[in-house]
């Protein structure tokens, strides 16, 4: 089983249930944390008790409305499941505080996601300083980078990071951009009253960035990410 933590306080749905849809898609089991302050993910998928603690959506279960991993994992078990029995997990984490230490010391991958915006950026500088003063042994941790609703601007990739650099975190050199455009924008919108993932119509340039990074993450090659990628566009659920 891999985890892979997602932080950073930016609205990172859509891509986590395009990345959770291409892994299910090569036949994976899945599991996708809905960790943000909100529970985000309900209005996405059609869900709206108070409760939703384990929802199939797509082919992916989603979890949403734990306080804390720990409390996941007990539901898990009670429910005669087990963490263990997914093939990769990922946590959309807008609280860092969500996954205790030794989750975030074996993720097989942690991801700052986060858009250009300055509120994101001074959080996530924020959010990482209490993680880090809480956990220091986590000091030195590599984590990759990935910009969501990237558009042209004059900002630069190392103004950007300026936000961060300060911390003892290890930045991986590579970094992630997913273009923003109107086309988007509206498949994002039209999916979520459809109640699917709608990653047939997004645009080609932002396909070639998922597929740079399902690559970076599983380590899979081209051909076969290609073919995942395929076949997650003819699902329909």
């Amino acid at each position: 089983m891999k985890h892979w933590i997602f932080a950073g306080v930016s609205d990172k749905r859509e891509l986590l249930l395009y990345l959770s849809k291409i892994l299910t898609a090569n036949g994976h089991r899945v599991l996708l944390v809905d960790a943000t302050e909100q529970c985000k993910y309900k209005y996405s998928i059609g869900v709206h008790e108070d409760e939703m603690p384990l929802t199939e959506f797509c082919g992916i279960d989603i979890a949403s409305g734990y306080a804390n991993a720990l409390e996941l994992y007990s539901d898990l078990d009670r429910n005669g499941e087990s963490e263990l029995s997914y093939d990769y997990i990922l946590y959309d984490l807008e609280n860092p505080g969500f996954c205790g230490q030794d989750i975030w010391a074996e993720a097989s991958a942690i991801v700052w996601v986060t858009s250009f915006e300055r509120y994101a950026l001074e959080k996530s500088r924020e959010q990482f300083t209490k993680l880090l003063g809480q956990y220091p042994e986590l000091q030195g941790m590599k984590v990759r980078r990935v910009y969501v609703q990237s558009v042209d601007s004059h900002l630069s990739e190392q103004y950007i990071r300026s936000f961060v650099s300060s911390l003892p975190i290890v930045w991986d050199e590579d970094f992630i951009e997913m273009p923003w455009d109107e086309t988007n924008v509206a498949v994002r919108l039209e999916s979520e009253h459809a109640r699917t993932i709608g990653i047939k119509r997004i645009t080609r340039s932002y396909k070639k960035a998922l597929k740079e990074l399902v690559e970076q993450l599983t380590e899979w090659d081209r051909p076969l990410t290609r073919k995942a990628l395929r076949f997650a566009e003819r699902r329909r659920a």
